[in-house]
């Protein structure tokens, strides 16, 4: 009777690797944690650092530190950068790779490449944007910029993660995964669109909520408006599932 024997005792055993040997071809990256965070008429947060020779802004957020998961480091971010202890994070917006050729990747240290989370750090009330505290040394101001601006005031990969994230809250789609700032799966609608929304203050809102007046065909509105320059005006759901695109955060019917 013949044994069969397997394919793995027909080959002979390496020697066993060192730790150190182990360790060598193992990938090494920087791990970063930022958030995505708005004011109540969608205007991207952005925060000014001191430090920054090419005098760019950037999402609030830093360095993973070792043994730090992302979401950790991300809410003490916050906590140091903007003096908030009750931003909930809700959800994983954007994760980006960053190679260490990209043209993007000026470090004055030797740059191994980069994760990056983006988070959903919510939408601030007007009470927690007057209580945001910068510390001085680190940070020298914020603004709420829309995203037209912000990207401005971004680096260019910084601009398209950002952009990334921000659309993936606006349209309520899966986390993107871009490398290099480009999507590494299908582009989501709002991205193969280059979408930007260009928010009105609250108090400006072009929504009616008086009766539609009779000369009208359509009697039955929940809310109604004129556009004189032709723009297309766009009707909500506004059940309790429902919500306005065209304000972050605001729930219809609030």
């Amino acid at each position: 009777m013949t044994t069969r024997v397997s394919r793995s005792d027909d080959v002979a055993p390496r020697a066993a690797l060192s730790a150190g040997q182990h360790a060598v071809p193992r990938h090494t990256v920087w791990v970063g944690a930022a958030a995505l965070v708005t004011d109540q008429v969608g205007r991207v947060l952005l925060v000014h650092p001191t430090y920054r020779e090419d005098d760019r802004w950037l999402l609030p957020g830093g360095v993973v530190e070792p043994g730090e998961h992302p979401h950790v480091a991300c809410r003490r971010e916050i906590t140091e950068e903007l003096g908030l202890t009750s931003l909930p994070l809700s959800g994983v917006l954007a994760v980006h790779s960053l190679s260490p050729h990209h043209p993007d990747s000026q470090h004055s240290t030797p740059f191994p490449g980069e994760i990056r989370f983006a988070f959903d750090g919510g939408t601030l009330t007007p009470d927690q944007a007057e209580a945001i505290r910068l510390p001085r040394e680190e940070l020298s101001e914020y603004a709420f910029l829309e995203t037209r601006d912000a990207v401005q005031r971004l680096r260019p990969v910084d601009g398209q993660i950002m952009l990334a994230a921000y659309r993936a809250r606006l349209g309520n789609t899966a986390t993107a995964h871009l490398a290099d700032g480009r999507h590494i799966l299908d582009v989501p609608v709002l991205d193969r669109h280059d979408v930007h929304v260009r928010y009105r203050p609250l108090w400006e809102s072009p929504f009616n909520r008086d009766p539609v007046p009779e000369r009208l065909p359509v009697q039955q509105a929940w809310a109604w408006c004129f556009v004189p320059d032709g723009r297309v005006v766009l009707l909500a759901d506004p059940g309790p599932r429902g919500a306005l695109p065209m304000l972050t955060g605001v729930r219809a019917g609030s």
